[in-house]
């Protein structure tokens, strides 16, 4: 089966940057681009310049690397979108880790089986490797390997080239027109969802916040493109160390790796889960405690100052 090529996304995380290529090179991954963003400020100069050495001198036989080592730092909203649109210039295909997703070796796998499979589907927004869902109890309606959900993921994913370069749009140019006749209200029946999701894409479009992530979910919703989601978790997030720039609740951190078989079993229906989907907008739109929120919003206010 022909390798789809990896991009990984790092900045200063030089341990998880060195675990990452390591799994890599024992999955025997063959063709891998690093992306590592220009250095921000002067507190992260010690840290970037390691994980950017580290990146330098990486260097495997029979293994094509490619780097792309920008001097200036290019924001959270614009270094993914530039780093996978690099990538797309030549490969109509992708895979994405971030430097806080550590792979399984079924990862790999699931994704290639996946692109394959849906590489004509326009349905189909993006395969995900993580599943947050049965370590919290969710009671799945079949053996079918995966899912289809209406919500994206950032934490290991993989997409196509037509479905990111022909719909990406980072400033959701549309979003006043969907607020204004109401249409989140026709994309999201479950109400805790359409609050969260009309919370989050107005601070986006205002610019409040600054990713990229919320605009590729707004362009899929609007689409009524569904995203493809394994029945066992695939990938670990790591992230929550001194690096982190947003902190995610405890329980979605570190999950453990569960094995998948193969040959994949397929589902017969291409229809959003929308029990999957409740239990995903239950599990991680519910306010969290107080003393989470408080000290949430103190750790975004001191990253403001170190980032």
């Amino acid at each position: 089966m022909t390798q789809t090529p990896i991009l990984i996304m790092t900045y200063r995380r030089y341990e998880n940057t060195k675990i990452l290529l390591s799994l890599l090179k024992k999955f025997r991954q063959k063709n891998i681009y690093i992306f590592n963003d220009g250095i921000k400020n002067k507190f992260h100069k010690e840290e970037h310049k390691k994980t950017r050495n580290l990146i330098k001198n990486y260097k495997k036989k029979n293994v094509n690397i490619k780097l792309l080592l920008p001097k200036k730092n290019l924001t959270q909203k614009r270094n993914l979108p530039y780093a996978l649109d690099w990538v797309f210039k030549n490969n109509d295909t992708a895979i994405i880790l971030e430097d806080d997703c550590m792979p399984s070796r079924d990862f790999f796998k699931f994704c290639n089986v996946l692109l394959k499979k849906f590489s004509n589907d326009q349905r189909i927004a993006q395969i995900s490797g993580v599943n947050l869902l049965n370590h919290r109890g969710f009671r799945r309606r079949n053996n079918d390997s995966y899912f289809f959900s209406k919500f994206t993921s950032s934490w290991g994913w993989a997409t196509w080239k037509n479905r990111w370069s022909e719909f990406y749009d980072e400033d959701i140019l549309d979003w006043p027109k969907v607020k204004n006749e109401n249409w989140l209200k026709d994309i999201f029946k479950n109400d805790k969802s359409f609050k969260f999701w009309y919370k989050y894409l107005e601070r986006r479009f205002n610019l409040i916040d600054d990713d990229w992530d919320k605009p590729w979910s707004f362009i899929n919703f609007i689409n009524n493109r569904l995203s493809i989601y394994p029945s066992k978790n695939l990938i670990k997030n790591v992230g929550e160390d001194k690096f982190a720039i947003h902190k995610n609740p405890k329980k979605w951190n570190n999950v453990n790796f569960q094995k998948i078989k193969f040959p994949l079993k397929h589902p017969k229906i291409i229809v959003q889960d929308t029990i999957a989907d409740d239990f995903i907008t239950n599990e991680g739109y519910s306010n969290p405690p107080i003393s989470y929120r408080i000290k949430n919003k103190i750790f975004r206010q001191i990253n403001k100052l170190k980032n």
